[in-house]
């Protein structure tokens, strides 16, 4: 009969067990939707998103110049330009954009950049160029939508020049396209 008393106190203890398995994982559910919300709330009334704070362009150096895009015609600010001394550059758009947009999906990312960063690709596979020194780039969105673009060797004041040239042309399409959306 001792066999069976510990058996019954061993299932006791199971369901006992089980009852506070659940309890835990229902509060471990109610924590999580609350830091959810908690999370939506300072991503809708942040400017900068909080991603974006941690990951500053540390790694291209000092800042060394900044530089405001403007359109051609009025004279619009359309965004910055923060050019750093290790060779990299940050370019932030006075307002987000949709990162689908076709003016800076399809000509600025496709063309412009691709285009440089397979050209440094090249000369890597082909040994004229160390994989750290060679072009790219990275896209920071908040959400679908554009924040800042972080590039890195752009190694010379001809492509520099382009970047921006052709920043310009894509920011002063794409925030007419967007001008009623915010």
């Amino acid at each position: 009969m001792d066999n069976a008393v510990d058996v019954k106190r061993l299932l006791e203890l199971r369901d006992k067990l089980d009852s506070r398995i659940k309890e835990l994982q229902e509060e471990l559910n109610l924590l999580n939707e609350i830091k959810s919300v908690i999370d939506s709330i300072i991503k809708s009334q942040s400017i900068v998103p909080a991603t974006e704070l941690v990951s500053r362009p540390q790694d291209l150096g000092k800042l060394v110049e900044t530089r405001e895009i403007r359109s051609r015609v009025g004279n619009e600010l359309l965004g910055t330009v923060e050019v750093y001394e290790n060779g990299g550059v940050s370019i932030k758009p006075i307002k987000p954009f949709n990162k689908d947009n076709t003016a800076f999906r399809r000509f600025f990312r496709d063309k412009i950049l691709e285009g440089f960063k397979q050209e440094d690709d090249k000369l890597v596979k082909d040994g004229q160029l160390r994989r750290e020194e060679a072009f790219n780039y990275e896209i920071k969105l908040d959400g679908d939508n554009v924040v800042s673009m972080v590039i890195k060797n752009y190694r010379s004041d001809e492509r520099l020049r382009e970047i921006i040239r052709a920043a310009r042309w894509m920011l002063e399409r794409v925030l007419k396209e967007e001008g009623g959306e915010q």
